[in-house]
Formats: C-alpha cells, structure tokens, sequence
C-alpha cells in the first residue's frame, strides 16, 4: 500500500475535483485533517468495496470454524444416552 497523503479540510474543499480524480487512478489513501487532527479517510470506491469484500469473507471463514470448533465439542446422542 502506498504511504497515505495528508490534506487539510480547507484544502481539499478547494481541490476536491483533483483529489477525487487521484483517487481514482491510484491507490492512494487520503487522510483529511481539521485544526491538526485526523476526521476522516478518503480511498477510491473500488478500493472500498474491495475492503468491505475481504471483511465479509473473513467474518464468514471465522464463523465457519467456530461451527467447525462447536460441533467438535458436541457429544453425539448416542453416547449420551448410555
């Protein structure tokens, strides 16, 4: 991943056309500050729906093997009912 740019709110009002356009042809990851402090993080659409993509895939990977885990720990009937 490419080292984030920092831009000032201020800034990016006045450059939004220019930095959307970035954005979009890279990989860059914007960060937008206010008064010095971080609000908020800009990435290319494409690149969100990427992120958002691997996250379902690893909450559903995690609740697999949780499954997997539970039903391991599960005493079959018949050796219950002995």
């Amino acid at each position: 991943m490419a080292v984030p740019r920092v831009v000032t709110a201020d800034d990016l009002r006045s450059q939004l056309g220019h930095e959307l356009d970035q954005l979009r042809s890279s990989e860059e990851v914007l960060f937008v500050t206010k008064r010095g402090r971080l609000t908020a993080v800009l990435i290319d659409v494409e690149q969100y729906r990427a992120m958002v993509e691997r996250a379902e895939y690893l909450e559903d990977s995690l609740a697999a093997l949780q499954a997997r885990e539970e039903a391991d720990l599960a005493i079959p009937w018949s050796k219950v009912r002995k």
